[in-house]
């Protein structure tokens, strides 16, 4: 903000500076500035309460969700060792050019 010229620069058009001037003047006394106060204050102090209780809900949820994928996560580390210990089966191999009815064995004499 400077002056020059007798001209105030950095503080908005005429027509804000004189909406600030008129709002300041409707407050009257500091009895009712006080009232008004007060008023503001109990307003935020009960919206500061509900925020306060929101974001400590919101926090378990969260919590609860990271117990619950922890959990997940440790299910599935557990399935991985499982089958990671697993001995390995061979498939066989059907790559021969013989038909299946040749594996068939009758046992009956």
């Amino acid at each position: 903000m400077g002056t020059h010229k007798g001209r105030c620069y950095g503080l908005g058009s005429r027509n804000d500076v004189r909406r600030l001037q008129s709002g300041l003047e409707g407050i009257g006394s500091s009895r009712q500035a006080e009232a008004l106060d007060g008023v503001q204050i109990v307003a935020m102090s009960y919206q500061i309460a509900k925020l306060t209780a929101a974001l400590a809900e919101s926090e378990q949820r969260r919590v609860t969700e990271q117990q619950s994928m922890s959990e997940t996560v440790q299910q599935i580390k557990e399935q991985v060792m499982n089958l990671a210990r697993r001995p390995t089966t061979s498939a066989p191999d059907d790559t021969d050019d013989e038909s299946d009815e040749d594996d068939y064995v009758d046992l009956t004499p």
